[in-house]
């Protein structure tokens, strides 16, 4: 008796471990396929399997992603043939990227450690034939520039990780041989992902981090530093998905001196939200926070929007998705011209236009606010389309039935300092413009002037009764209504409205 379960452990352990990796490959083939195909359906994309070796315990396949043949037309007939950028940038972009695949059968896996798993897999990009691209690997010691790791649960859960490594660019070498050339470096800090799939594959969440990224040219120079975000979404029909993400960039940092221009944008945060409002609608919150801003003549700082629309037609939203994607198939076998697919688009946009209108959308801006100098600005309102009786978009372009559809309340509140800073840069442009140095003309003087500028204005709009002042604020309510424009209850004359 004990040496038949001695046996009958002996055989499960055989068939665990030398049997079922052949059924698992199986099952493996089969879900690589699906996901090529259901990834090619994505309009303008393609994940082509060249080659699929299937063994008993493991496969390996061979697989090509980058744009589809028609946008690839598209591409080729916009590039400027004399320019070696452009012919470079297509040939690249012709040949997509091709992956090597390792797959493992499960139902355990020793790729990247022991996996308790029907299967996993891990891939690496190709060499591409570019002598950059190698000069990139050669000069940073990289074994590859891309690598992916994936593990499919017993219940058919995708777990994945993938990174890019850091490595550095830098075209002196070429420009000591051609004096021609501007100068051209990068240095990208690394970039990982990470993330999960449900078995039904409607469900997912996601995450990236990317430590930094400058780029520096003889004219510009831009740097970013530590991006990061993470994303929820689940599929609402076969062609949409919902869900909830946010950002983070620590700064951006961008300066091209010979124009005159620079910025610096210090701690930005970013979050939405798009989900089904009811069973016809959608509705979608986005905010976004700025620490600061700052430019050659103007500095913000706390600035805020958060906002929400409403009532976005979930009809309209599929229709246009399903007609993008058939406009990129093959009308009566033949592919369709970048012509023909400008006017299908420009089409089917007008379509899905009138259906998000009739629905009657709403835009709520529930805080635009910023502080500028010593300065604050606080807003915030509600647009409204009334779509009841909206029949197309022609009706749009008769200025009085557009009026009596849209409905705008607005509160608007800032201080006196806010004005002086604005006057102050109205105030500067004025002068530079006139050719006059303001740096020569004393301060004394030039704060006089704004000073006089910014009464006189504040003044004629409180008289006008535009404006509401409560000690050092200031404040109007906006209203626009049947096609009649009030601010602070009284008649705003719009020339041409």
């Amino acid at each position: 008796m004990k040496n038949k379960k001695i046996l009958s452990i002996v055989v499960g352990i055989i068939f665990i471990f030398a049997i079922l990796p052949y059924f698992i490959g199986n099952i493996a083939k089969k879900n690589v396929a699906a996901l090529a195909e259901e990834i090619s359906q994505i309009p303008g994309y393609s994940l082509e399997i060249q080659t699929y070796d299937q063994g008993w315990f493991s496969s390996r396949a061979v697989v090509s992603y980058g744009f589809d043949e028609h946008t690839l037309n598209i591409l080729g007939a916009s590039i400027d043939e004399q320019k070696a950028f452009d012919k470079d940038a297509y040939d690249f972009l012709k040949k997509g990227f091709i992956f090597d695949i390792a797959i493992a059968h499960g139902p355990v896996t020793f790729q990247n450690g022991v996996n308790f798993a029907l299967m996993s897999l891990s891939g690496t990009l190709q060499d591409i034939d570019h002598p950059e691209y190698y000069a990139i690997k050669e000069n940073n010691s990289l074994a590859s520039i891309f690598d992916l790791f994936a593990s499919v649960s017993y219940l058919g859960n995708i777990n994945f990780t993938a990174s890019i490594p850091a490595f550095k660019t830098d075209n002196a070498s070429e420009m000591a041989k051609d004096k021609n050339l501007k100068q051209i470096k990068m240095n990208f800090q690394g970039m990982n992902f990470q993330g999960n799939i449900n078995s039904a594959i409607d469900e997912y969440t996601a995450s990236f981090n990317l430590s930094g990224l400058s780029f520096q040219t003889s004219d510009a120079s831009l740097s970013l530093k530590e991006i990061s975000g993470h994303a929820d979404g689940y599929k609402v029909n076969e062609l949409l998905w919902l869900g909830k993400g946010s950002t983070k960039l620590d700064h951006i940092n961008f300066s091209e001196p010979i124009k005159n221009i620079s910025f610096l944008i210090n701690n930005i945060t970013s979050e939405y939200n798009l989900d089904k409002e009811s069973e016809t609608a959608l509705t979608m919150y986005f905010s976004t926070k700025v620490s600061d801003f700052t430019s050659q003549a103007i500095e913000l700082k706390n600035i805020i929007v958060d906002m929400n629309i409403n009532h976005i037609s979930l009809e309209a939203i599929t229709d246009y998705a399903r007609s993008i994607q058939d406009s990129y198939q093959n009308i009566d076998g033949e592919t369709p011209t970048a012509e023909q697919t400008a006017v299908n688009i420009q089409n089917i946009a007008a379509r899905a236009g009138g259906k998000i209108l009739k629905g009657s959308p709403e835009l709520v801006i529930n805080n635009l606010d910023f502080l500028m100098n010593d300065g604050f600005y606080k807003s915030k309102g509600i647009l409204s389309f009334d779509g009841t009786t909206f029949e197309n978009l022609a009706q749009l372009s008769d200025p009085i039935v557009l009026n009596k559809k849209l409905t705008v309340t607005s509160n608007i509140t800032f201080d006196t300092a806010l004005a002086k800073a604005i006057a102050t840069i109205a105030l500067k442009q004025q002068l530079a413009a006139g050719g006059v140095d303001v740096a020569s003309m004393p301060s004394e003087q030039i704060n006089q002037m704004i000073n006089v500028q910014t009464t006189t204005a504040l003044q004629t709009f409180i008289n006008q009764g535009y404006l509401t002042q409560d000690g050092e604020e200031y404040s109007l309510d906006l209203e626009v209504k049947d096609g009649v424009r009030l601010i602070n209850g009284k008649p705003l004359a719009i020339p041409g409205m």
